[in-house]
């Protein structure tokens, strides 16, 4: 009977998931797209894919610029996630919703970083992507402020408001934007918990432990860059994302570590061990941060992956099918961005993540 309910309630969302990820760029493609010969060529065989026809509607020119084909792929991917939400119906769609704020919270994230460095107000807006014409307004209003203190009083979102309120002293006393930045991104993830307070706790738990990966991994590779950069224990804790009780936990037992041997142990006691033996043994045979970052990255994608395999009839799918839609929209952007200066496949393939 659990079956059967769960097969209702989420086998129309399945459908449109599996008809959208079969359009997904396989590894062929991307090999092809590796070893185009220049950019020209790399635009040439993306046309020939489901990209081709936005490429065409956003830019009459050949070969759209770097800047200008990454707005082109995200639209593309906001289009489609929003299109998708609007399918669905229910406590699905809520949920669908509150994860589409990703959207507006990487926008604010982008304006008030290029407000705090002091990009141009045609600048900033040429890195953000409304999704609605309410964030077309609401950015365009924003980085008309005088800085970024006044911006922050104008957000008309009352609780999203407060939370960056709260952070403003502290942006204001070490001058810089991370403290604004991770307040966004807890203020997301709190909306995330709420939406799912009206699923079972299967689903629940599900979606939270996927989160939890990505907050622990982050707060980890965030400690191993702060060694390397020397921060002190102010900008470390200002700078590490608060989230459940167990995240928090493993964040209290990294903030002090004083080396990378120590932090990689700390992660090898949660349930992190596997990817933590990964993480230390690419530590032991390069000492590279990037290449650590990478392997995360990696991992992250194939246990989203998981969520899309066997048994489909959950809200897993629906977290799976946005995940993976960004990590190919970030790849093709990673492989313009080597193509054009000339990398060698071998290179741009350890930029990419292939799912």
């Amino acid at each position: 009977m659990k079956a059967y309910k769960a097969a209702k309630e989420y086998g129309f969302v399945n459908a449109r998931v599996r008809g959208q990820l079969v359009r997904s760029l396989k590894i062929g493609t991307y090999e092809r797209l590796l070893r185009s010969k220049d950019y020209n060529e790399f635009i040439a065989v993306l046309k020939t894919t489901h990209y081709g026809p936005a490429i065409d509607e956003a830019t009459s020119s050949k070969s759209p610029s770097l800047e200008e084909l990454a707005i082109i792929l995200a639209t593309d991917y906001s289009d489609v996630s929003h299109t998708l939400t609007r399918s669905l119906s229910g406590k699905v769609r809520d949920f669908a919703e509150t994860y589409s704020l990703v959207f507006l919270t990487d926008g604010l994230k982008t304006v008030i970083r290029g407000m705090h460095v002091g990009l141009k107000r045609d600048e900033i807006l040429s890195f953000v992507v409304p999704v609605s014409p309410v964030q077309t307004e609401l950015f365009a209003r924003l980085v008309k402020k005088e800085n970024v203190e006044k911006l922050v009083e104008d957000i008309p979102i009352p609780d999203l408001k407060i939370a960056l309120l709260t952070r403003l002293p502290v942006y204001l006393e070490l001058e810089t934007s991370v403290p604004l930045e991770i307040a966004l991104e807890e203020w997301y993830l709190r909306k995330i918990m709420e939406s799912l307070e009206a699923f079972p706790d299967e689903d629940k738990q599900r979606i939270i432990q996927l989160l939890e990966n990505r907050v622990d991994l982050n707060n980890t590779i965030m400690m191993l860059r702060a060694l390397v950069l020397g921060l002190n224990r102010r900008m470390i804790g200002v700078s590490m994302v608060q989230f459940t009780k167990d995240s928090q936990a493993y964040v209290d037992s990294i903030r002090r570590r004083t080396s990378w041997v120590d932090v990689l142990l700390q992660l090898k006691q949660t349930r992190h061990t596997e990817i933590a033996t990964r993480l230390d043994r690419i530590y032991n045979e390069t000492n590279n941060l990037a290449k650590i970052e990478i392997a995360v990255r990696d991992y992250l994608a194939q246990q989203i992956k998981k969520q899309l395999s066997g048994y489909p009839f959950h809200l897993g799918t629906v977290i799976g099918f946005f995940n993976l839609k960004y990590f190919e929209m970030r790849n093709v952007i990673s492989i313009a961005v080597g193509v054009e200066k000339g990398e060698p496949a071998s290179i741009i393939r350890q930029m990419i993540t292939i799912w």
